[in-house]
C-alpha cells in the first residue's frame, strides 16, 4: 500500500468514516473478529458487434422478423435493440409460447388486450403478434409521456415500466414504481439491448448512464482478464447493512485469484490521480483525455498501488494490483470500479450523488470484460 501521508493525500475526511463502501458480498464464515465475505454473483458481460450496423440484418434476430422488429420500434417510438430484447424476455422468439397465467405468442398478449390490439389477427403468428405489440407500446408510451416530459432515457424506462406494472401504477408513483420486479424488467431489459441487439455495443434511450457526449476516443478495460462479477444497483445481499445494498459500482474480479494479489489495474484513458480512500484500497482520478468528458473513476480493493495525487497516467499505465482491501471485512479479489458524472469534484467518493453505472460507458467506449 502506498504512504498515506505522501501517496493519501487528498482523501476525503468524511469519507474515511464511510466503512466497506463498495461491496456486495455475503458473509459466510467468521475469523476472529472479521467477517469473510464471498461474491454472491458470477455472470458473464459480453457486447455482441454487428458490423453492417443495421439491426434488420442481425442474425440474433430469428426467422428474418428483423423488419417487423424495425417497423414495431418505429410505431411504438422506441429504440430497437429496446424491442427486440423485450420481444426476447417475453417469449425468446417462440411465437408459439404460452404462459401459466394466459398469456400468448411471441409478444406474450393475454387474450383482452390482444382484443384491443390485435386488430383480428393471430396472435401466435409473428407477422401479426409484433405490429401489435408496437401499437400496444405506443400507447403505453402515451400514457406516461406527460410524467417524463422531455427526457427520452426516462421516457423509455416509464414506458417499460408500464408494461410490467401497469401505467396505472407508473402514474400513482409519478415514476418508475418501486417494485423490485418492475425496477429489475427495466434493466433486463436495458442491459440485453445493448448486449445483445446494439450496433458498437451502444447503450439505448433509457440504458444512458450519462447524457452527455462520451467523445470519439476507446477506453481499454481496467482489470484485463477479469470477468463480470456484480452489477451497479440495488440488491438484496443477506447479512449487508441497508446503506451497502446500493452498489454504486461494477465489480470485476480475475478468475481463480481467491483472496490475495490479483491482476494488475489499469487506466481506461489517460488520467491524473486526484485523490485516495486508503480504508478501501480506493485510488481516485479524473480523466484528462482530450476530448473526452472529465469523468471521475475510481479504482477499489487494491492491494497496492504506488502512484501519488497529481500523477498522469496514460491509457494503459498501470494504476494498482486488484485485491481485497475492504473496510467493511475481508473480501473476495476483485477490482470495483466506479465512474462520477463530470460534475463530481475531483477528489470524488462513492455515495456522492455523482455515481453512475459504469457498464453501458465501459461497453460503448470498447472497455467492457469479455
Amino acid at each position: 500500500m502506498a504512504d498515506e501521508d505522501t501517496k493519501g493525500s487528498g482523501a476525503v475526511v468524511a469519507v474515511l468514516a464511510v466503512v466497506g463502501l463498495l461491496v456486495a458480498f455475503v458473509p459466510i464464515a467468521g475469523v476472529g473478529a472479521v467477517a469473510v465475505l464471498t461474491q454472491t454473483e458470477q455472470q458473464t458481460g459480453t457486447c455482441s458487434i454487428t458490423d453492417t450496423g443495421t439491426l434488420a440484418s442481425t442474425p440474433t434476430i430469428p426467422n428474418g422478423w428483423g423488419p417487423l422488429v424495425d417497423a414495431a420500434a418505429r410505431t411504438a417510438g422506441l429504440p430497437v435493440s429496446v424491442v427486440a430484447a423485450q420481444l426476447q424476455q417475453e417469449s425468446n422468439w417462440n411465437p408459439a409460447a404460452r404462459s401459466p397465467v394466459g398469456a400468448q405468442g411471441l409478444a406474450q398478449f393475454m387474450p383482452g388486450t390482444w382484443e384491443m390490439y390485435g386488430e383480428g389477427g393471430d396472435p401466435f403468428a409473428a407477422e401479426d403478434a409484433i405490429p401489435a405489440y408496437g401499437r400496444y407500446m405506443a400507447a403505453l408510451k402515451d400514457e406516461v409521456q406527460a410524467l417524463a416530459g422531455d427526457d427520452a432515457d426516462l421516457l423509455v424506462r416509464l414506458t417499460l415500466a408500464a408494461y410490467n406494472a401497469g401505467p396505472g401504477a407508473v402514474q400513482n408513483a409519478r415514476g418508475v414504481p418501486a417494485f423490485a420486479e418492475t425496477q429489475q424488467y427495466i434493466e433486463k431489459i436495458l442491459n440485453t439491448g445493448q448486449n445483445a441487439f446494439s450496433a458498437d455495443c451502444a447503450a439505448p434511450a433509457g440504458g444512458v448512464a450519462w447524457d452527455g457526449d462520451l467523445g470519439n476516443g476507446e477506453w481499454t478495460t481496467p482489470l484485463p482478464g477479469g470477468v463480470f462479477t456484480s452489477g451497479y444497483g440495488h440488491r438484496n445481499i443477506p447479512g449487508l447493512p441497508a446503506w451497502a445494498q446500493d452498489h454504486v459500482g461494477v465489480d470485476i474480479a480475475t478468475p481463480g485469484a481467491g483472496n490475495g494479489d490479483g491482476g494488475q489495474v489499469i487506466a481506461p484513458a489517460k488520467i491524473q490521480v486526484t485523490s485516495f480512500l486508503p480504508l478501501d484500497g480506493c485510488v481516485i482520478a479524473k480523466v484528462i483525455e482530450e476530448g473526452e468528458p472529465a469523468f471521475k473513476f475510481g479504482f477499489c480493493h487494491l492491494n497496492h498501488y504506488d502512484v501519488a495525487v497529481g500523477d498522469v497516467l496514460e491509457r494503459g499505465d498501470i494504476v494498482g494490483t486488484e485485491g481485497n482491501t475492504a473496510g467493511l471485512g475481508q473480501v473476495a479479489t476483485h477490482l470495483h470500479f466506479e465512474i462520477y458524472s463530470p460534475e463530481s469534484p475531483d477528489a470524488a467518493y462513492p455515495y456522492n450523488t455523482f455515481n453512475i453505472d459504469p457498464e453501458p460507458i465501459l461497453k460503448e467506449k470498447g472497455a467492457w470484460v469479455q
